[in-house]
């Protein structure tokens, strides 16, 4: 399971210098006669960007220095911000995916990124080889410089991303990291392999060794190109399995067989759901007031799922950061929302939409209270949804739609300013449409090439 859970920046070295790659790949209109230069003002990290990457990379004599350069990519000063930001690409497969050059804050649909990120470009996406070609990649602190200043919106004025960032010349390919929370824990999965053409799921767990309880506000995450999701869980104390999971040893979903082991499937009662993402950055911070509990005695259980479409084995590999506070800064204390359809097929070759309706006080893990608070919703499904709308059931707010989503592999967080009131009998409703464009019937499953209907949220 996985919850609610690719502009152009073509570099290339030809005899020495950097140009345009693949020039049948990519074109791009000259820039248009008259229009005003935009050019970033004072020490914005769009200017340090064009200073420290673009213009001696670039914007070179023979390469991007003019509209009439190869592929007609003019990356320097006056254009390259224009040619970048909220540009289509011209790669016919980023322009299908719906990519950008450049996306505001969507570093998954930021082409840029994409073609210089050495872990998250690869021949089968046809996205072409990665930048600059022929030369060295960018550096670690180079790549997390255009990252946050892309998560930033990408402004053109404004300094938004770490300058010291630029003088960092480690590789991208060393292990990855995030800063250590000023208040809360670090925990990681180490790097595993992925064989090629398959799923891998692994579950590791790690005692929650905090002398206290922690009450989380924050959940940030980084792990490498092509996780399916990754999920955090908790055994509590009175969970009736929890004494058949040893800590620090990793264990496999599937047999070599590639079956699904029984074990898993036991180990799976009793654990409850805390925190969990599929992008290869999330960092999901809570409304003010309100964290989740994770109780000192509690069992985590870190699950990682990568699924491997290529010829060649990749590695896996997840850190994240639970950010805390202290109780009495803590108004509500949130608990996980899960609510799962497991009994649904979809025909081959035939849209379907799915209805099912989870009532507070009759189903859902819900089900044991009279009301509930609802103060966020995220959608969970797999490739073949179209669209995933949740609307509230019962009560004078009946039918009313409070999530859309038509995006499977981002799907929206929605936080509420005020909380969706649920009583005994109301409830939530998951409307999910889905395309199975394939010859099969396709039914729920944990594999990727199944599907899913989950809603994911926080209640109090």
């Amino acid at each position: 399971m996985r919850p609610f859970f690719r502009s152009v920046f073509l570099l290339c070295t030809l005899s020495g210098t950097v140009a345009l790659m693949s020039c049948n790949n990519f074109k791009i209109a000259d820039e248009m006669p008259g229009t005003t230069p935009l050019v970033p003002t004072g020490n914005s990290s769009f200017a340090l960007l064009q200073e420290r990457i673009l213009t001696p990379n670039c914007a070179t004599s023979g390469c991007h220095a003019t509209a009439n350069s190869g592929g007609g990519l003019d990356l320097s000063p006056a254009v390259a911000y224009r040619n970048l930001v909220n540009a289509n690409p011209s790669n016919a497969n980023a322009l299908k995916d719906k990519l950008l050059r450049v996306k505001p804050s969507d570093l998954n649909k930021s082409f840029l990124y994409i073609k210089l990120d050495s872990l998250n470009l690869h021949k089968s996406d046809g996205y072409g080889d990665l930048m600059p070609l022929g030369s060295r990649t960018l550096t670690r602190g180079q790549l997390e410089f255009i990252r946050q200043w892309i998560v930033a919106g990408a402004p053109l004025d404004g300094a938004v991303a770490d300058p010291t960032l630029l003088d960092d010349t480690r590789s991208q390919n060393e292990l990855i990291t995030l800063p250590q929370p000023a208040s809360g824990l670090q925990f990681r999965v180490n790097r595993f392999s992925v064989p090629a053409q398959k799923d891998r799921e692994i579950f590791i767990a790690q005692a929650n060794t905090h002398t206290e309880d922690l009450y989380m506000t924050r959940f940030e995450m980084a792990q490498r190109d092509r996780s399916h999701h990754f999920i955090l869980y908790g055994y509590p104390r009175t969970s009736i399995v929890r004494s058949l999971i040893q800590p620090g040893v990793v264990r496999d979903l599937y047999n070599e067989n590639y079956q699904v082991n029984i074990a898993r499937l036991l180990e799976m009662q009793d654990r409850e759901f805390v925190m969990g993402a599929q992008t290869k950055y999330a960092d999901i911070s809570f409304p003010e007031g309100m964290a989740m509990r994770i109780p000192k005695d509690w069992l985590l259980d870190f699950n990682s799922h990568y699924s491997n479409g290529l010829k060649d084995s990749i590695a896996g590999e997840v850190v994240f950061n639970l950010h805390t506070t202290t109780p009495d800064k803590v108004k509500n204390v949130l608990k996980p929302l899960q609510l799962n359809n497991i009994s649904f097929s979809l025909p081959a070759q035939k849209e379907t939409t799915i209805e099912t309706s989870y009532r507070v006080g009759t189903r859902g893990n819900y089900d044991n209270d009279t009301i509930v608070r609802v103060v966020g919703l995220t959608s969970h499904a797999h490739q073949l949804q179209k669209r995933f709308v949740i609307q509230i059931v019962g009560g004078t707010r009946d039918g009313e739609i409070v999530y859309s989503s038509t995006n499977y592999l981002n799907p929206p967080i929605v936080w509420f300013k005020e909380p969706l009131i649920l009583r005994r009998g109301e409830g939530l409703k998951s409307v999910v449409t889905y395309l199975n464009n394939t010859n099969q019937v396709v039914r729920f499953g944990l594999r990727a090439e199944d599907e899913m209907n989950i809603v994911f949220g926080w209640y109090y």
